[in-house]
Parts: C-alpha cells; sequence; structure tokens
C-alpha cells in the first residue's frame, strides 16, 4: 500500500497499533541509526574525497529530508484521527 505521492506504508496492523506508530517507529529507527556519529562519519568521509559521491549524497539527503518531513506528518494526521490517548489507569495510591 501507498498514499497519494507513492510512499510505503504499512500493510499488517496489529492489535494496538495502529499505522501511524509502526510509521513512527521505522522513523525512531532511521533516525537512530542513520544519525549515529559513526554512521555520519563513514557518509562524510566518502563525501570529502569524492565529488560524484557528494553530488549523489546530497540528492540523497534532501530526499530523505523530504519523505521524513512527510512521514512526520503522516504520524501527526494519524494521531490527530485517532483521538486523545487514553489516560493511564490510576493505581489509588
Amino acid at each position: 500500500m501507498t498514499d497519494e505521492t507513492g510512499h510505503q506504508l504499512p500493510n499488517v496492523v496489529y492489535p494496538g497499533l495502529d499505522r501511524g506508530e509502526l510509521v513512527e517507529w521505522v522513523e525512531r529507527f532511521y533516525g537512530e541509526y542513520f544519525f549515529r556519529l559513526r554512521v555520519i562519519w563513514r557518509i562524510v568521509r566518502k563525501a570529502i574525497f569524492n565529488g560524484e559521491e557528494r553530488r549523489r549524497l546530497t540528492k540523497e539527503a534532501h530526499e530523505y529530508l523530504a519523505l521524513r518531513s512527510k512521514r512526520k506528518k503522516f504520524v501527526a494526521e494519524q494521531k490527530a484521527a485517532a483521538g486523545p490517548a487514553p489516560a493511564p489507569a490510576s493505581t489509588g495510591d
């Protein structure tokens, strides 16, 4: 399944976990993996010495940041459509 802009959406929905949450967790994974110093250094190191690699990475970075923005918007829309989250149960302390 894809959205109106052609981005892939999760096909499987688990009980208690909707599409918005799945997309949010995928985005969290990408953010935590690709924004680590070791990964950033490996990517930048290649780009420093190779102009073609630099152009490719610049293009991919723009595309990824645009996709990331769309994913965040999708998650926000899903949360808004679902309504407010239920309040945690009181333990009666």
